[in-house]
């Protein structure tokens, strides 16, 4: 399975579905299943609050093409105050899966596992209750054993 890796922050955004455009200066003929993986952790944040080292989540990539600043920004996270220039990654299906470890790579790379081996997440939430959906994934992956900090969502 051809598999990509990403920031813990951002491959986070994606297994949330916030984030449907990845953003890279190079292109590939490749369409299809990705496995999204959370590069590991940089700072102490990271480490104890987002998923790292691990896949979090397959999306199925349905164009590269220009990026196009006025339409991608918002669905790519880029900052107003950042530019770029490239290809915008559009991704039309992000399912969250149980944590598998990867060990990242460069470029898109072909990951030991199949579509077959990994587990999605069964969410029970409303699918349009945003909020309710980052708790439950969150909280899975507190309950599991994946992160160590609840502290910065309100877990009312």
């Amino acid at each position: 399975m051809k598999a990509l890796s990403i920031q813990p922050f951002y491959a986070t955004a994606i297994s949330l579905g916030w984030k449907w455009i990845e953003l890279r200066t190079w292109t590939r003929e490749y369409r299809g299943w990705i496995l999204i993986c959370a590069t590991k952790a940089i700072n102490k944040f990271e480490r104890e609050s987002l998923v790292s080292g691990h896949a979090v989540c397959i999306a199925r990539l349905s164009d590269i093409r220009p990026y196009d600043d006025e339409n991608d920004r918002e669905l790519a996270f880029l900052a107003d105050d950042e530019t770029f220039e490239g290809y915008s990654w559009e991704f039309d299906k992000i399912i969250p899966i149980v944590p598998v470890p990867v060990k990242g790579q460069q470029n898109l790379f072909n990951a030991t596992f199949e579509l077959d081996d990994l587990e999605p997440i069964e969410l029970v939430s409303n699918p349009e209750d945003n909020e309710a959906i980052v708790q439950e994934l969150f909280q899975y992956w507190y309950d599991h054993g994946y992160i160590k900090n609840l502290d910065f969502l309100d877990m009312e």
